[in-house]
């Protein structure tokens, strides 16, 4: 048995659902850019009257609408969030989905370690999320060309597109450590839901503050600022804590899911 094409077989029809959604998301997106370009300035008088939670919210803080670059940046926070979801979906889906199905004893009694088969259904996981990246870029670039916009906006999609895989690479991990460590499959998704949620609510509070400090490192949402992206830097100190970051979180998993009791599932 091949375990990693079985996992690519059974992700894959999720992978195609989630794709349709990003594909949506990215095309109706851009195409309304373009009204929200032919009247900057009534949108920026507009959004200027809003109350400031608001604007937070809506990922509008500190980006510029009336320019496609700033437009791109709030669709991408948008866009994010989705890739955060769908991360965890994959992170936790990895360790938890033999408890769902009730195949742990099919599966765990094959002459495998356990780090081995986990490794396998994780590392199908990733190449979805990869994939994922890989699909928000294409798809940006086909909507700016059906567009028809002159300016080249290559540059800009791929340094998005890499702080997309990089933020779902931490809640891919976040999400798998939890579904190691509770007994019970629903409370481990639970959980990697509720860490995209928080992260969301901290990304909102960094953009209210004034000066937030320290809170841009408590929510992944915030590593890639939006005006440090659209001026072509990707920042490498967060980078390194994206990978830092997934890198512990997957090595508790293993600790945690070697030691885990299977026959209580």
């Amino acid at each position: 048995m091949n375990l990693f094409r079985k996992e690519l077989k059974s992700g894959f029809k999720p992978f195609l659902f989630w794709s349709l959604g990003l594909f949506v998301f990215v095309f109706a997106g851009i195409v309304k850019s373009s009204a929200a370009m032919s009247d900057g300035k009534f949108m920026t008088e507009l959004i200027s009257k809003f109350p400031r939670i608001v604007v937070a919210a809506m990922g509008m803080a500190n980006v510029n609408i009336a320019q496609f670059s700033g437009f791109y940046a709030v669709l991408m926070l948008y866009i994010f969030v989705l890739t955060a979801v769908y991360a965890a979906h994959l992170g936790s889906g990895a360790v938890s989905r033999e408890s769902v199905d009730k195949t742990y004893e099919f599966l765990f009694t094959k002459p495998r370690t356990r780090a081995f088969i986990l490794s396998r259904k994780l590392l199908a996981g990733l190449v979805f999320l990869a994939a994922y990246a890989c699909l928000n870029l294409v798809f940006s670039l086909l909507a700016v060309r059906q567009l028809g916009l002159p300016d080249d906006y290559s540059g800009l999609f791929a340094r998005f597109s890499l702080a997309l895989w990089l933020i779902g690479l931490v809640f891919f991990s976040l999400a798998a450590l939890f579904a190691a460590g509770f007994r019970a499959a629903e409370h481990g998704a639970r959980a990697g839901n509720l860490a995209v949620l928080g992260a969301y609510v901290l990304a909102v509070a960094y953009d209210m503050i004034d000066q937030p400090g320290i809170l841009r490192f408590f929510t992944p949402f915030r590593y890639f600022l939006n005006a440090e992206v659209i001026t072509g830097n990707v920042s490498l100190l967060f980078t390194l804590l994206c990978l830092a970051l997934s890198t512990v979180f997957l090595l508790v998993t293993f600790r945690r899911f070697e030691a885990r009791d299977l026959g209580a599932l």
